[in-house]
């Protein structure tokens, strides 16, 4: 690939020896500057995808003095955000090229001190770009001349859709678009006609199935056993799964935290601190963390695309994972059609009952210690929120209230896009059950006629007509009824019939001889 040497160089450092295919195929086309719709699954390398041509590009910027933000990136969530800026850093870090990160849940006058310096690539998600744009000065999109699109999919399905709109609105119109996905929905073709200008597809595996080298296991749990879920992940973690462990050290990473914490989670278990990481779905989309061996589903997602996209964390870039899921008598349907696509044969994981009770009694003597940490949690929380109602109470008596930050939309539009979205939902949701009624209903008829014309048709010994409606008149006696009555007026009857057929029989014969030829031995004339 033309590429110039400070890349080269950071490439060699990071280890990468060859391309993955969405790579190949990317950074020649926007090489050459073209707008590009790219859909690739998960953990196929698209960040250095968009981001070594882009970096290629600036390199050769203009030098006049004045520093010009020239690179947007989007990307849906946090912890992708700071991910993305890991990466840009070590691509870039033999070259003069500075880089802004912009996410929710960090400093904001940090974040608007290095927008003022307007860096050359700012990384962000649309929420906290959108509060930037209206209360941070001196900084705009006018001057942008590369727009990425990171995880558009999971955009859309955060809602970010009129956020989004607004974004690429204030963008120059002479730039480059880059728009990637897992999955190529309706939302992501009509965000893409909005964005993209004659764009190049890319198509080089939709995210609709798992990883070639990825072993999936289940393991079943009956409906009046679900409160088993604790002991089998109990046993998964502590017999299975262990390894050389001693003991276990967990981190937990959901939207209850706050984004310090959530950033200190993932570093420990990227760093190895940790062994195990309890995460909810803000982990199941874009972290790209090495070493993760095991996917642990204590429930099934709702729909396979979830679940693609779940156990995605582990058999990254060419590497072996195990992903194990717990599946109750309700996700029944979602387990099937994970076996349906499944390439590499699905195992069926038991437990046996004695090691299940065993770790059943175990957890029930914890239960005093665990209402005990939750207690602590709840009123740490408590506290937390006191301190802030405090401080926001000090600054109102100082005079320090905080300026209330602008938005492009109003209370009111923001609610009625909030309905419009829900309701939007539920009609959604709505004609999907019709539709899997009407396919049952279909589905139903068919078996039913086939059962029909397969099914055997009544065995008759003898030709019955009796039952047949006839024309009136006396009804026929059975046939059976002649051969058993022995009367003498039945015996008269029968002699008749004898020879009355021998009667007409004999008159046939008769007849025959005088009408034509015979075919038997010529008559002898008597001798006289």
């Amino acid at each position: 690939m033309n590429l110039s040497r400070p890349l080269l160089k950071a490439i060699q450092e990071m280890k990468f020896v060859h391309p993955t295919p969405i790579q190949s195929v990317t950074i020649p086309v926007a090489l050459l500057g073209k707008d590009i719709c790219g859909c690739a699954a998960t953990g196929t390398g698209k960040t250095a995808a968009y981001m070594l041509p882009t970096l290629e590009r600036l390199l050769y910027r203009p030098s006049n003095g004045t520093s010009v933000t020239r690179v947007l990136v989007l990307v849906p969530t946090r912890e992708l955000g700071v991910q993305v800026y890991q990466v840009t850093r070590q691509i870039c870090q033999f070259t003069d090229i500075q880089i802004g990160l912009a996410v929710g849940g960090l400093d904001l006058k940090v974040q608007e001190t290095v927008l003022r310096k307007n860096p050359d690539i700012v990384i962000a998600t649309p929420g906290r770009l959108i509060d930037h744009l209206k209360s941070t000065p001196t900084f705009s999109l006018e001057s942008i001349e590369v727009l990425i699109l990171d995880e558009a999919d999971r955009m859309l399905d955060e809602y970010f859709a009129e956020q989004m709109k607004e974004i690429i609105k204030q963008c120059s119109r002479q730039r480059q678009t880059m728009l990637f996905s897992a999955t190529m929905t309706e939302e992501v073709e009509s965000l893409a006609s909005v964005s993209l200008s004659k764009p190049v597809r890319l198509f080089v595996d939709s995210n609709k199935e798992v990883a070639f080298n990825l072993r999936q296991e289940f393991i079943r749990i009956r409906s009046d056993k679900e409160a088993d879920r604790e002991p089998v992940l109990a046993a998964l973690v502590c017999r299975t799964f262990r390894g050389t462990l001693y003991g276990l050290n967990v981190a937990e990473l959901h939207g209850n935290l706050t984004q310090p914490q959530r950033l200190e989670a993932l570093e420990k278990f990227k760093t190895k601190q940790v062994d195990i990481l309890v995460a909810t779905d803000v982990a199941a989309r874009g972290l790209d963390i090495s070493g993760v061996q095991t996917v642990i589903n204590f429930v099934m997602p709702a729909t396979i695309e979830h679940y693609i996209h779940r156990v995605g964390r582990t058999a990254r870039a060419g590497r072996a994972g195990v992903s194990v899921s717990l599946a109750g008598e309700r996700e029944r349907k979602i387990v099937k059609e994970v076996i349906k696509r499944a390439k590499n044969p699905v195992k069926s994981r038991v437990i046996p009952p004695d090691i299940l009770e065993k770790y059943r009694q175990k957890l029930q003597k914890l239960e005093p210690q665990i209402t005990q940490v939750l207690q602590e949690e709840y009123e740490e929380r408590l506290l937390s929120k006191a301190e802030n109602q405090a401080n926001r109470a000090e600054k109102l008596l100082k005079g320090e209230q905080g300026v209330k930050r602008p938005w492009f939309q109003t209370k009111k539009q923001r609610k009625e896009e909030k309905e419009r979205l829900s309701l939007k939902d539920t009609v959604e949701v709505a004609k999907k059950r019709w539709v899997t009624n009407e396919v049952s209903k279909v589905a139903l008829v068919q078996a039913r006629l086939a059962k029909r014309k397969h099914k055997q048709k009544k065995i008759n010994a003898v030709k019955d007509d009796s039952f047949q409606s006839g024309g009136g008149g006396k009804k026929r006696k059975s046939n059976f009824a002649d051969l058993v009555d022995t009367s003498q007026k039945n015996a008269k009857k029968l002699r008749y019939n004898a020879n009355f057929s021998q009667k007409m029989k004999n008159k046939n014969v008769k007849k025959g001889s005088k009408g034509g030829k015979s075919f038997g031995k010529p008559k002898q004339k008597k001798k006289r």
